[in-house]
C-alpha cells in the first residue's frame, strides 16, 4: 500500500462474465475515488491454473486440490485481516455468495470495517434480506456502486486504531448477546411471538429507534 492509501478488499461473486464485470466495476469506482483496491479474480490465486501445475509436478488431483483449497483460503484470511483495510462485500444474487459472506464474518469479527452492497431486489425471506448477513453491516447497504466510497470513507473514519476497533465490535457483540439473551428468556417463558415483540418494542422504546 502506497503512502496513506487505503486498499479495499472487494468481496463478491465471480462465477461469470457479468458478475466479474459488476466486481470489476466496483473496483474501478473506488480506484477512481483514490483506493487501492483487492480483486481477488484479478489479483489472487486461480485454483484450476494451479492444481494442473502441482498435478504436473507429481501431486495427485486430491492432494493438489486440497493444497490450493488452503493456499486460498490463506490468501484471502491474510487479505482480508491484515493487507486490506476495510472489505466491501458484493451480495448481489438470490442469496449472497457463500465465499463472500464468510470474508465480511472474518472481517466483522476481528472489528475491521465492513461495507455491504446490494442493488438486486431478490431476497431470502419476503421482501427482508437475511438478518444474520446484514448485520454485518449493521443493517445498513449500499445501493449503488457510486455509494460504496462514501461508505467506505464513513466507516474507515469510524476506525481509530487497533484498540477502538476492538472495543466497538465487542460493544457490539456485547448489545447482540444482550438482545439475543432476552429474547431466547421471552420464548421459554411464554410460546407464541407476543413476548418477543414485547422485548423489541422495549429494546426500542430504550434506545428511542424506529418510533
Amino acid at each position: 500500500m502506497a503512502g496513506d492509501r487505503h486498499r479495499v478488499y472487494c468481496a463478491g461473486p465471480l462465477f461469470n462474465e457479468r458478475e466479474r464485470e459488476e466486481m470489476e466495476l466496483i473496483a474501478r469506482v473506488l480506484a477512481s475515488a483514490g483506493y487501492d483496491t483487492f480483486l481477488p479474480h484479478r489479483d489472487g490465486l486461480e485454483l484450476t491454473k494451479c492444481v494442473d501445475v502441482l498435478v504436473r509436478n507429481g501431486f495427485s488431483g486430491e492432494d493438489a486440490a486440497r493444497l490450493m483449497s488452503e493456499a486460498i483460503f490463506a490468501l484471502d484470511v491474510y487479505q482480508v485481516l491484515e493487507d486490506c483495510d476495510v472489505v466491501v462485500a458484493n451480495l448481489n444474487g438470490r442469496v449472497p455468495d457463500e465465499g463472500t459472506v464468510s470474508e465480511a464474518a472474518i472481517a466483522w469479527s476481528r472489528g475491521k470495517p465492513v461495507v455491504g452492497y446490494k442493488a438486486d431486489s431478490r431476497t431470502a425471506f419476503a421482501g427482508q434480506d437475511n438478518p444474520l448477513v446484514v448485520g454485518l453491516f449493521n443493517f445498513e447497504l449500499c445501493r449503488s456502486p457510486d455509494d460504496v466510497p462514501a461508505a467506505v470513507a464513513e466507516r474507515l473514519r469510524d476506525t481509530r486504531d487497533a484498540r477502538a476497533q476492538t472495543t466497538e465490535r465487542e460493544r457490539e457483540i456485547s448489545s447482540h448477546l444482550k438482545l439475543g439473551q432476552e429474547i431466547w428468556k421471552a420464548m421459554k417463558a411464554s410460546p407464541g411471538v407476543d413476548a418477543v415483540v414485547e422485548v423489541l418494542v422495549g429494546r426500542t422504546e430504550a434506545l428511542g429507534e424506529l418510533r
